[in-house]
Formats: C-alpha cells, structure tokens, sequence
C-alpha cells in the first residue's frame, strides 16, 4: 500500500492514498454506509463503556460496577448536575457528552454543508440542558453561545485560548464520515476547524481535532490503522492547515486576528504544537510490549494520568491511535481503555472505538442506547458522502431564535401538556421526573422525536407556550444562504460586489436570476465587499447600503464577520477631523 503527499502551486494540500479492495471510496454505497455504521456504533460504544470509569479509582469503580469486572456496559448510578443534582440510575449502554456532541455535529451536516451557525447558536446551548460529563471548556464555551450577540468566530469567554483540550476532537467524526473525497483533507479539515473553534481554540485542541479526523480519515482510505510512519505523515498534513483554512474569511480574518491579539501569532503556537506531537508518536512508537501492558506503559509515559495532562486533546489523540497499536479487535481494546484508571477512559476509548469501527468485522456485542439514531444518522451522512441528498435536520429559525435564559428552561409544555424541548421538537416523558435538593428543579428522563433519549433538567412547573411563537417551533422551514465546504471556490455575489453603486438595492433583472441562483450555492465574498468599500472610499452612502443589503442577504455569522472587518478596516483608516487641523 503506497502514500503520496504534494502541495500544488497555490498552496493546496493534496492528499492521495490508494483505497482499498474497491475502485473508489464510495464505489459502493451500501458499503460506505456499513463502515460508518461500525464506526459510528463502536465508538458509541467505547464512550459508554469508558464513561463508567471515567475520574474515579479502583475503590469507586468497584462501587459503579458493584465489584464486577469492567468488559462491558453495564447500568449503574452516578450524581448529575453538581452538588444540587440528583444520583440517577443510568440504563445499560448509556453514552456521554461526547457521543450526545457527535450527535449534534452530525444533524448540524447538511447535504450543502456543515452548518457552523446552527451548530453554535442552537445545538451547544441547548445541550447544557441534557449534558452528561460535561467539560469546562466546552460548557463555558456553550455558555457564552447562548447570548445572541456572540458568534461562533468570537466565542472569547474566559479562558478561551486556552481550551486546549480534547472536547473538540472528540465530536469531529461526522465530518470524516460525510466527507466526499475523504483521502483529500481539504474536504474535511475546514469544516472540522470551523467545529472546533467554537468551543477550543489552543492550538492543542485544535490539533488534537484536526489529528484525530486525519487519523480516521486515513483508516477509512486504506483499510488499516496508522502507523507510526502514518502518524508522522498527518503531523505533515495538519502542519499546511494555516495554508488550508486561510481562505476562511470568518476564521483567518477575524478568529485568527482575535487569537492573535492576545496569545501571539498563530502559525508560530501552531508550529509549535505539531512539535509536541510529534514527539508525542515518537513516545508511543518507542513504547514496547503488547495487550494492556503497551497500552499501560504508553499512557504513562504520556503523562496521561496527571490530571493536568489527561485531557490533553492533541496527547489524547496520539494515544487513541496508540490502542490500536496495543490491540487490534475494538472489543478487547475498548475494555483495555476503560480500565486505564486515571486517565480520560471515555475519551480515549471513543475516538479509538471510531478507528476501529472503520475495520471492525463484528457489532458491539451490547447495543448503546438509542442505537438505531446512530444507525440512521451514520447512514445519512454515508449518503452525503455518496453525493445523496437526504433530509436535513430542520433548526428554528435564526433570526427568531434565542436561546433560553437558563438550563432549566429548555423543556416546556407545547399548545398544552405536550412537552417541547426548545429547538429540536417535541417530546415523550420516560418515567416520572427526578426531584432535586431544591424545590423549583428536577431531572426527566424524555424521548425526543428524533430518536434521542435525554437526562434534561427543568423546571418543576413547565413554562407553556403555543406553536406560533416565533423561535421555538423547530419543525418550521427557513431560508438560509446555503453553506459550502469548499472555501477556495466561492463567487462573488454580485449585488454587493458591483460597481454601479445606484444598483446595489435594484431587484435584480430577469436574465440575472440565473446566476444568482448559482451564486446562492456560495458563500458571501466578505473581501470584495470590502474592496467594493474601498474603491469608493468608504462613503457613508455606499456603507449603509452595503450592510442594509448583508444583513438582507446573509445569516447571522456572516454578518457578524462581515461587521467585524469593516470595523476593523475602519480604524485603520486616517481620522477625516486630521485634514481640518
């Protein structure tokens, strides 16, 4: 099996490798569908069975399992939501945040594109609302979400450089799973940035996402796990992601600079985390032995069980891939990962659950709870990746949306008893709910139409509301500018590009509606927006009707984006009071 790695003259990364035992990755849709299932289904299964050991020792696990021996999932009890929560019993095959995160990136793909907005601004604020295992990051992060004015490129809540751990690679599969061309990282590595940055943006945890998508992304083209060798490759690959993402407006322009005003240039923390992990792989390809000894020395001499560095999202990768190295059938390297005390079990277990599943020739051998959404979800980001259109999940409407006030606050009774959670749809309650220490709060266990089966804190008594309520109905259809995931190719749209300044607020012409049709399919060209500005020096004139006909024409992120250029290029300029002195 042969690897080839080049860059072209402008700068594009070109990625091949010879797919295996067929003529093309997706040559044979059912197939496709079959692999992503495995690897959807296993790394499920990785998180629930790892979930249980997660942050405890020998004496609490015994105490989870009631001494029986960790190989499988298995029901138990465990405290939710804090000091003021509630101990639940957990079904068998319960999953974490980190299998609930890739549920929510894999509705927020479309069969246009991933949707970052949707993703940002409805499904992380309201899975604070049903999260279990939640990390700091990722909850601040999501926090900050919920406030209307901040946008995924600016998500700058406290602390936010140094995210740099791995709640973000653990979500990023769906993107590998839907992506067309899955051996050209080009295809995947933009949407898995734009995923990550809003909620980790330490070049760490960025790393550790981008490494872990190159890592599946390989093992889906080849047929096999990464080899050292490989690993080193990828750190090649990601070390080109500044040259990849740099056509991204909203990222390169805005996040990057954001970044780069408090934590220093981007390219030289990001050089410098490649560094680290490649002396992470070569750490791991050093470590001898085989089974659970490999797996132990591995992890220990990662550092791994030090809690400052157990969630490491780039050493978090490297020793995912390393478990695969230690043994190669998912079952047995699953329940190895699971009784790594000390280590993050869950984590670790799911992204190598995800390799693994790519090859797996068997099931798990005890179904996750709600399985057949993972099913339906893997099949439907296989069709995506086959070139099908299938039904996208249906968001509220962003410009109604706001997210609720409070994590209690998502779960509400619709046009009477019927119970509603606040962007995703209609619910059935599973049993009564689960009263807390204070009187206004309980836990439910609650099924939502779409399959999945939440833990969601409320409100002892449920806010009513009706369906007209703009907002809330996540059934109702919206319009939206559609999402592309090839950033390198987008057109201009030519009403706020033109050079007729007296035409830009025109309807457009009957011969042009074509092409605006075409140009829909594109994203906004925020940077000839701005040269339109400039060619006519920023006239007041000429910027109001630019940003009237944005904020008309584009989605919320991208006039956000296209708000914090202009703003930025605007200081830039000589203040006109400087001519009169």
């Amino acid at each position: 099996m042969t690897k080839q790695r080049a860059f072209d003259d402008v700068g594009k990364l070109n990625f091949s490798v010879e797919p295996y035992s067929r003529e093309g990755i997706q040559s044979n849709s059912s197939e496709y569908a079959e692999m992503i299932q495995g690897s959807a289904l296993w790394s499920a299964y990785g998180d629930a069975l790892g979930w249980i050991s997660e942050l405890t020792d020998e004496t609490g696990l015994k105490r989870r399992t009631s001494e029986a021996p960790l190989h499988k999932p298995i029901e138990w009890k465990r405290r939710i939501g804090g000091r003021t929560g509630v101990t639940v019993t957990l079904p068998q095959g319960c999953y974490s945040d980190d299998s609930q995160l890739r549920l929510a990136t894999g509705r927020s793909i479309r069969s246009d594109g991933f949707d970052v907005e949707s993703f940002s601004k409805v499904e992380l604020p309201i899975w604070l609302s049903y999260a279990l295992g939640a990390g700091k990051s990722t909850s601040a992060a999501a926090t900050n979400l919920a406030r209307r004015r901040v946008q995924w490129f600016a998500n700058t809540f406290d602390g936010w450089t140094n995210s740099g751990g791995n709640g973000a690679a653990m979500r990023i599969q769906p993107h590998v799973w839907a992506a067309r061309t899955p051996e050209d990282p080009t295809t995947f590595l933009p949407d898995v940035v734009r995923n990550s940055i809003c909620t980790h943006s330490h070049p760490r945890g960025l790393l550790g996402a981008t490494f872990h998508a190159l890592t599946l992304a390989h093992t889906m083209t080849t047929g096999r796990c990464p080899s050292p060798d490989d690993l080193m490759t990828a750190t090649d690959v990601a070390a080109k992601l500044p040259d990849i993402i740099r056509d991204d407006i909203e990222v390169w322009n805005y996040w990057r600079s954001t970044f780069e005003r408090e934590s220093g240039v981007f390219e030289e923390a990001w050089n410098r985390a490649i560094d680290e992990c490649q002396k992470a792989i070569q750490i791991a390809a050093d470590t001898y032995g085989s089974g659970a000894d490999r797996y132990t020395a591995i992890v220990d001499r990662l550092g791994l069980r030090d809690p400052v560095r157990r969630g490491d999202g780039t050493l978090t990768a490297v020793a995912a891939v390393g478990l695969t190295w230690c043994e190669t059938k998912p079952y047995q390297a699953l329940s190895v990962a699971a009784n790594a005390l000390g280590t993050d079990t869950d984590t670790i277990a799911t992204m190598a659950g995800a390799i693994l599943g790519v090859i797996a020739e068997e099931k798990p051998p005890i179904e996750v709870l709600d399985t057949d959404l993972f099913q339906s979800e893997a099949n439907r980001l296989a069709d995506i990746a086959c070139g099908g259109k299938p039904p996208n999940h249906r968001y509220p409407d962003l410009l109604h949306w706001s997210a609720p006030k409070g994590r209690a606050d998502t779960l509400v009774h619709l046009d009477g008893d019927d119970l509603y959670v606040r962007g995703f749809g209609r619910a059935q309650a599973d049993g009564t709910p689960i009263p807390s220490r204070q009187d206004k709060f309980s836990w439910q266990w609650i099924k939502l139409e779409i399959g999945q089966t939440l833990l969601i804190k409320r409100r002892s008594k449920l806010a009513k509301i009706d369906g007209e309520d703009k907002g809330l109905t996540a059934t109702q259809s919206f319009d939206k500018v559609p999402l592309t995931t090839d950033h390198s190719n987008r057109t201009p749209v030519d009403p706020l590009v033109t050079d007729d300044v007296s035409s830009i607020d025109d309807a457009p012409s009957q011969s042009s509606l074509k092409d605006q049709t075409r140009q829909s399919a594109s994203q906004p060209d925020i940077e000839a927006m701005i040269n339109h500005l400039e060619k006519h020096n920023y006239e007041d004139k000429v910027v109001g009707q630019v940003i009237r006909r944005v904020v008309k024409k584009c989605t919320a992120g991208q006039i956000g984006a296209f708000l914090a250029v202009l703003i930025e290029r605007l200081h830039e300029l000589p203040d006109p009071r400087s001519k009169r002195l």
